[in-house]
């Protein structure tokens, strides 16, 4: 077997890199490490190479100190909304597949959804228990990445939800990630966290072969929205650390608001932001 050859595990295909990059974690703890992540020449998703112990470093992922705020309480309206858009509304029984420290999740039963949470990694909502009766909406932010094995993911999915039902899946877009230069998509890359981002094309075939039908497709996240965009985050970040530490840290800078690419993208960075995550949602028909 030829070392050189990679197999995609979105596509089936065999063959060297399309592309190759080394990325260093976007988390402090981590920072001096450094990740080679790998291109698809088939479907054009990316895979991180070196296998790591991914317990080991969600010891320290900051978002689990993450706290309700208004910007978040913005956001997951915004999600709300979009959910309306497509039939989705309380008391349907929903899942927060991934769900960290449950935010999402208590959100969303605040607001009258028969809603539970799941996360291997959470201390407080790792019971499987959970999963044992269908759902009328999976809801899976930044999930599939993260898996070993996607595909397996995908089908797990649907294995929770009842025919007919909903899943949401918002993840980083594989064919909207540059890697030459990596430049500021070190945060959609997050080494060694992010495991397989899949492309439009690998999503849309994966899904397809799971018999879901699309019912919506947002080419920016829900958090993209006016004055806290995605854009003005990243640059928030990568004016202190490049880390999402930084985010929950919330250090102060004058230089940081006396920057004109501070308030331009504070302004109108909604409209800037590319199409390196999305959300999509999908009917099980």
């Amino acid at each position: 077997m030829n070392p050189d050859l990679m197999t995609c595990c979105v596509c089936g295909h065999e063959a060297a890199p399309a592309e190759t990059a080394n990325v260093h974690p976007n988390v402090r703890a981590f920072a001096s490490e450094t990740f080679t992540v790998w291109r698809c020449g088939g479907c054009g998703s990316i895979h991180a190479l070196e296998d790591v112990d991914l317990p080991h470093y969600y010891a320290q992922y900051p978002f689990f100190r993450q706290t309700m705020d208004f910007a978040l309480r913005m956001a997951y309206r915004n999600l709300t909304r979009r959910l309306k858009h497509c039939g989705i509304r309380p008391p349907m029984r929903l899942l927060d597949f991934g769900c960290g420290s449950g935010l999402l999740t208590d959100f969303f039963r605040a607001r009258g959804f028969d809603a539970v949470g799941y996360d291997p990694y959470s201390k407080t909502h790792n019971d499987p228990a959970v999963l044992d009766e269908p759902f009328d909406i999976l809801v899976a932010q930044d999930v599939i990445e993260h898996a070993p094995d996607p595909l397996a993911m995908l089908k797990q999915f649907d294995s929770h939800v009842r025919p007919g039902g909903y899943i949401v899946i918002g993840t980083p877009n594989a064919s909207g990630i540059s890697l030459d230069p990596v430049g500021h998509h070190v945060h959609p890359l997050h080494q060694p966290y992010h495991r397989h981002i899949l492309s439009r094309e690998g999503l849309d075939a994966a899904t397809s072969d799971l018999g879901w039908t699309q019912t919506a497709y947002y080419k920016t996240p829900y958090t993209n929205m006016f004055l806290l965009s995605l854009p003005f985050i990243h640059h928030l970040m990568d004016h202190f650390d490049s880390t999402i530490d930084v985010l929950f840290d919330r250090p102060k800078s004058t230089r940081f608001w006396l920057s004109p690419k501070t308030w331009g993208l504070f302004l109108a960075g909604r409209w800037r932001c590319d199409d390196a995550d999305i959300l999509a949602i999908y009917q099980k028909t």
